[in-house]
């Protein structure tokens, strides 16, 4: 299946392809007893150990959806469109990060792709989850490792676009109305976030979990809800640095 999509600043193919030509073969001791559901859905904020599922997800079989697509589409919702992040989503089985995690899209997700798993990470606490992203950023986009980045050298950053890092900070954390990392306006985003999800996906257990990655309880859980069977006793950990 091949979609086109017409992009602000590129036009972008997304290509359809066999799982097992996406993603590494399924582990031997891994298998999935029962696909009783449609898609995955990763809603959790980034620094929430959502490469670590990435990398669980492709493990057992899943194709995940390519990233760079997603997240330029990423600004489509802030503007209260949904329409191609949709069409995205007939590309693979499960999605992670940018756009999934932002407000509400799991809503308009639940309803078009009734029968999904979704999945929302999180960390220990607030703090612990506000100090992974600053770190992250700070080695990713600041030129002075002592400091954040600021606006012009996320405006400069050469991801996805250039620009894209800054575009991201207005759509997503309401800059420049919110000082960037704020700490309290991040932090207050979070839990709320949290909250949200929990309230709308309130006693259907079949189709929502929370997890903490960290917590070796919670990868047989993961497994569980996705009737997962494997020798394995935790999520591969991907590069603490690294991990968003």
């Amino acid at each position: 299946m091949i979609i086109k999509l017409p992009f602000s600043k590129y036009n972008l193919q997304i290509v359809r392809t066999e799982s097992d030509k996406q993603v590494k073969e399924e582990p031997k001791t891994s298998q999935i007893s029962k696909r009783n559901y449609d898609k995955v859905f990763v809603i959790g904020y980034g620094k929430t150990g959502t490469t670590s599922l990435k990398k669980t997800l492709e493990l057992f079989g899943f194709a995940v959806g390519d990233q760079t697509v997603a997240e330029i589409l990423s600004e489509d919702w802030s503007k209260g469109r949904a329409d191609r992040i949709l069409r995205y989503c007939h590309t693979a089985d499960a999605f992670q990060d940018l756009p999934f995690m932002m407000s509400g899209l799991y809503k308009q997700l639940d309803q078009t792709f009734p029968n999904s798993k979704f999945i929302l990470t999180v960390r220990e606490n607030p703090e612990q989850w506000f100090q992974s992203l600053i770190k992250f950023h700070t080695k990713v986009f600041s030129t002075n490792k002592n400091f954040v980045p600021t606006a012009k050298e996320m405006e400069n950053t050469l991801y996805r676009y250039k620009g894209w890092v800054l575009d991201t900070a207005k759509f997503f954390w309401d800059y420049p109305e919110v000082p960037l990392y704020n700490e309290s306006a991040y932090k207050a985003k979070y839990i709320k976030h949290i909250q949200d999800v929990n309230t709308y996906f309130e006693n259907r257990s079949n189709d929502f979990l929370q997890i903490n990655v960290a917590n070796k309880g919670d990868f047989k859980k993961f497994c569980a809800f996705l009737n997962i069977e494997t020798t394995m006793e935790n999520f591969p950990w991907e590069n603490k640095t690294n991990e968003k």
